[in-house]
């Protein structure tokens, strides 16, 4: 095929004898979803389109953009909600690659545009399930006001508003209410995104009878959710172009390993019945999962993002393969985050960490180190932060990778460039420049540090106290600001002086 490829669509599908069936096309729509980015469309999506192959679940799912900067909705409606995805790497000594058109998506919504469309969706008595993945960013507390008419920036918002109005729309009806499942990595994710959604309700003075359906008719469940998903296979898109016969915008490449821990009502696991699929999904409580899963998946993901960038390495097999980089990175696993474990994840986590790098070095996976900064500064906090606190209490000293981390972190959101035009932000590293994604706030605090920095000591420790310490460790544990925010400094200074690769080795020694 020639770069003239059609566009992914059920015409063209049909055209090149990919078809698998559509297994999904014929089915209501039983779930909504707020958020449509390549974790979803590689976890979620695909279990739904696993579970309708074998006649299971019988739904579709609509997609919500969760912000207005969105850009996933158009490519969705564009290519009839079809996208591929590539599952490949080792799996149990296997080297595996399978190819699916998934068409578990019945349609993508912009709320910002289209609030009544999304209205809509809450009106139906087909819709049973929330899922959701915004980012840790996205289960923050906004102060906004409540619009009937327009849709709140929000995910906490935009979930209030619409059951509210399937409240309203079923006058209170018993049995009405859905089962919300948040994916964000965020800690009782459930619980949190209960509290803001009751925050909100008292702030905008929804009536006490709103708040007392959702009690009794909503369920709002902790989970913990495991997969690598790198998203589009940048490079490769002309060559699975050619193989496929047709372009495909949204086509998304995750590991074969996945896992899927759910802590709710007895009847969910009846209403989702992932395990006769055949999926590692478990209804359970997850404590054990999550300690294991954040603190040695997820946070050396966050350490290797920053100090990657700022290495010169654009991937996560990369940087692990790198004798100094990767070194650091094992070292944070195994001699600082390990430390810090409860007895029984501290037993098995030797033989986590020996999975997890053999996940890290999937030849398959070009995890962007890019993607995995995105609102990186608030993934410190609910990744990397409760190991870095624990291991002081225990240690009684800070860890010195984790908390050199931080330093880097700081580094990593020094804006050199701006495009006011695009509100785009960008840093610069050995490979030049690369766009630094947060909120405005976040954004703004570490503009403010680098707009402040001196290259003093005793400034750049009163900037990392008030900018980023406190902030990150809250008032309980103040009184430790002062240690942790000079050792940081002394390492922002030495970033900025000698650069990333001389300061690891400085670590390292």
């Amino acid at each position: 095929m020639s770069n003239t490829s059609s566009l992914l669509n059920k015409k063209t599908l049909l055209e090149t004898g990919f078809a698998n069936g559509l297994p999904s096309s014929s089915y209501p729509e039983r779930v909504l979803q707020i958020g449509e980015g390549n974790f979803l469309r590689g976890f979620i999506d695909w279990m739904f389109f696993e579970m309708n192959k074998i006649g299971e679940f019988q739904g579709r799912v609509v997609a919500l953009q969760p912000t207005p900067r969105g850009k996933v909705v158009p490519k969705l409606n564009r290519q009839d909600c079809l996208y591929t995805l590539i599952q490949r790497g080792i799996y149990q000594g296997t080297t595996v690659e399978k190819i699916d058109v998934i068409d578990s998506i019945s349609r993508g919504i912009n709320p910002y545009s289209d609030w009544e469309e999304a209205l809509k969706v809450a009106e139906s008595p087909d819709i049973e399930f929330v899922f959701s993945n915004t980012t840790e960013a996205g289960l923050q507390y906004v102060d906004e006001s409540f619009d009937e008419a327009a849709s709140p920036l929000s995910f906490p918002g935009k979930l209030v508003s619409l059951l509210f109005h399937r409240y309203t729309i079923f006058n209170g009806e018993k049995g009405r209410g859905w089962m919300i499942i948040p994916c964000e990595l965020v800690e009782n994710n459930g619980v949190v995104l209960k509290e803001l959604c009751k925050k909100l309700t008292l702030n905008w003075g929804l009536p006490e009878s709103f708040w007392t359906w959702v009690e009794n008719e909503c369920s709002f469940c902790n989970t913990l959710v495991d997969r690598i998903v790198t998203g589009f296979p940048h490079g490769e898109e002309q060559q699975l172009a050619d193989r496929l016969g047709y372009q495909d915008e949204l086509m998304t490449v995750a590991e074969p390993y996945h896992l899927f821990v759910i802590d709710g009502p007895t009847e969910l696991q009846e209403k989702l019945p992932f395990k006769k699929a055949g999926l590692n999904v478990y209804f359970d409580d997850i404590t054990s999962y999550r300690e294991l899963k954040v603190k040695l998946l997820n946070a050396p993901h966050t350490l290797l993002a920053s100090c990657g960038i700022l290495y010169g390495v654009e991937t996560v097999r990369e940087g692990i393969k790198d004798d100094l980089l990767g070194n650091f990175i094992i070292h944070a696993m195994m001699e600082e985050i390990s430390s810090t474990l409860q007895p029984k994840e501290k037993e098995s986590s030797s033989q986590y960490i020996h999975d997890i790098i053999d996940r890290f070095l999937n030849p398959f996976l070009h995890h962007r180190l890019l993607d995995i900064s995105l609102n990186g500064y608030s993934k410190y906090r609910t990744r990397v932060m409760p190991s870095l606190l624990a291991f002081k209490e225990v240690e009684g000293a800070y860890p010195k990778r984790l908390a050199f981390s931080l330093a880097a972190l700081t580094s990593f959101y020094k804006v050199v460039e701006e495009d006011k035009e695009a509100n785009k932000f960008f840093g610069h590293g050995p490979n030049g420049l690369y766009e630094i994604r947060d909120s405005h706030d976040v954004i703004s605090k570490f503009r403010e540090f680098w707009e402040k920095y001196d290259g003093t000591t005793e400034c750049t420790t009163k900037l990392v106290k008030e900018l980023v310490v406190n902030d990150l460790l809250g008032e309980k544990t103040l009184s430790e600001a002062e240690g942790l925010s000079i050792f940081i400094a002394k390492h922002i200074m030495m970033l900025q002086e000698l650069g990333m690769e001389k300061t690891l080795e400085f670590i390292e020694q």
